[in-house]
């Protein structure tokens, strides 16, 4: 802990204990629930006063939406470079968006189930955990409302083109995350199997003979979750 230094009255000193706090916590969700997390746990381990913590997060609620928002910021780096490698095709992106997510639930799960934790398990209000999740939103909304345009997606409710792409993702990534894929004989390869299972999702979200008609070219989503999103699909979050 180089950023913390013992004074001479016997107690320590933090140049930044809120982000010591959400590392901390990072840490202990490594091998305890978010449930389990508890401000004051983590103010001894760092070597601070019982009341410390509380002046940073009222509640574990509070520090629980600042590490997924650390999550976020976590995910947006690793996806970055992806979503630039994948050019200008809307299908490339997407491929590459689901399967950074996969990824880097593999890499980092803490941060990812901290991310998607239960709704009363972190404060859901609070502003920069909802603009987090808007900018985690954002690549793949835009992405699919390109893909609709060009006729290369069929002309479903983008929204529900999401919730397909997410929850299927979503739902690899935990099996990959729990262990429940280290049952069958062959390794398991999480890249590998999230761009296979991205494939084919593409291939089934591409316009049916005698389905809708691609959507016409709209303004960009806003990126903004609430209303309309949040009304639709309680659950969606990325």
């Amino acid at each position: 802990m180089s950023s913390v230094k013992r004074k001479k009255t016997g107690t320590y000193h933090h140049g930044d204990l809120r982000q010591a706090l959400i590392d901390a916590a990072l840490r202990a969700l490594e091998h305890q629930r978010a449930e389990d997390i508890s401000l004051r746990a983590l103010g001894r381990e760092l070597g601070v006063s019982p009341r410390a913590p509380y002046r940073h997060f009222e509640t574990k609620e509070e520090l629980l939406a600042a590490v997924a928002v650390e999550g976020f910021r976590a995910f947006g780096e690793l996806l970055a470079p992806r979503v630039a490698a994948a050019g200008a095709d809307p299908i490339a992106r997407l491929r590459a968006i689901a399967e950074a997510y996969v990824v880097f639930a593999v890499e980092r799960p803490a941060a990812f189930r901290v991310m998607y934790a239960p709704y009363d398990t972190v404060k859901e209000s609070a502003p920069d955990l909802l603009r987090a999740r808007a900018e985690g939103h954002r690549a793949t909304m835009d992405s699919l409302a390109q893909a609709q345009a060009a006729g290369i997606l069929r002309g479903d409710d983008p929204m529900h083109l999401a919730l397909v792409l997410w929850s299927s993702m979503h739902g690899l990534a935990v099996l990959l995350t729990q262990g429940q894929l280290g049952r069958f004989d062959k390794p398991i390869e999480a890249a590998k199997l999230a761009g296979l299972v991205s494939g084919l999702l593409m291939e089934g979200l591409m316009p049916r003979p005698g389905g809708p008609a691609p959507a016409a070219p709209a303004e960009p989503p806003s990126g903004t979750e609430g209303t309309g999103s949040r009304r639709r699909a309680r659950g969606t979050r990325a």
